[in-house]
């Protein structure tokens, strides 16, 4: 994974928190009970193991990004999740990290960057045979929020128009998850989807920005001052106020063997 250094106190701060009820979903469906081990691969600063702690023995939270790590642990201390064990590691080394058996293996987008029919391979031989996977992953909207435009101008004026596609994961998002799914071995999926209501202030919105790997300080390098200046004024102009809402879906995929 690459362009999440820099991102990664952006990333912690300003990503917003997925609703609730997709915890609960994952705890209803893999029957946890605080005493099975979870693995989060990917795991980023501990957007989905901090709040699934609270349901496992153990979360297992691995990341390739040294900077996410760190914000996790910071985030795990804060509120007081010290049951998770924290690994920097690629997903390519999955065999090698010497993991326990995991009732749920979790994912966000960060799927996206892996190898992905290698790593549901390796998968097979670390989760039980009762357990699975849960892919969890917001989407956009069907009507875009209107302030959108004003940061795909930006974006586009000063890294191009394919900013998102060039500097985003290397093998796309994860689209085509049933296809991968139906060819490994947990091909018994169900999807859950949840809608939750966001309310962004301007400095929430333009830091948000920097958690993307596209519009991350890494690829913006000494054009970030401008880009964030150019941005403030095209969000100011457009609501002065300085709310911006959107409503978003979050998908909960989860997958067992049949």
């Amino acid at each position: 994974m690459t362009n999440f250094a820099a991102a990664a106190p952006y990333y912690a701060r300003f990503r917003p928190a997925y609703p609730k009820a997709v915890y609960t979903h994952i705890r209803t469906c893999f029957r946890l009970d605080r005493t099975q081990h979870l693995l989060d691969l990917g795991c980023g600063p501990g957007t989905l193991a901090i709040p699934l702690a609270r349901y496992a023995a153990v979360v297992h939270a691995v990341d390739p990004e040294p900077a996410m790590v760190a914000e996790g642990l910071k985030l795990a201390e804060a509120r007081g999740a010290v049951n998770i064990a924290w690994q920097v590691a690629d997903a390519s080394r999955l065999p090698d990290l010497g993991l326990p058996k995991v009732m749920v293996c979790t994912m966000g987008r960060a799927f996206g960057w892996m190898d992905r029919s290698q790593v549901l391979a390796d998968l097979d031989s670390v989760i039980t045979p009762d357990g699975g996977l849960a892919f969890v992953s917001s989407v956009a909207p069907p009507e875009p929020p209107p302030w959108l435009k004003v940061i795909e101008m930006v974006g586009a004026n000063y890294l191009g128009p394919d900013y998102r596609t060039r500097y985003g994961p290397a093998v796309g998002p994860v689209g085509g998850l049933d296809d991968l799914l139906a060819g490994s071995a947990f091909s018994h999926v169900e999807t859950a989807v949840f809608e939750q209501s966001l309310e962004f202030t301007l400095e929430e919105l333009v830091g948000l920005q920097f958690s993307f790997s596209y519009t991350s300080p890494d690829v913006l390098g000494d054009r970030q001052a401008a880009y964030e200046a150019d941005l403030r004024s095209g969000l100011a102009r457009f609501d002065p106020a300085g709310r911006f809402c959107e409503t978003r879906q979050t998908v909960c995929t989860t997958a067992t063997r049949r």
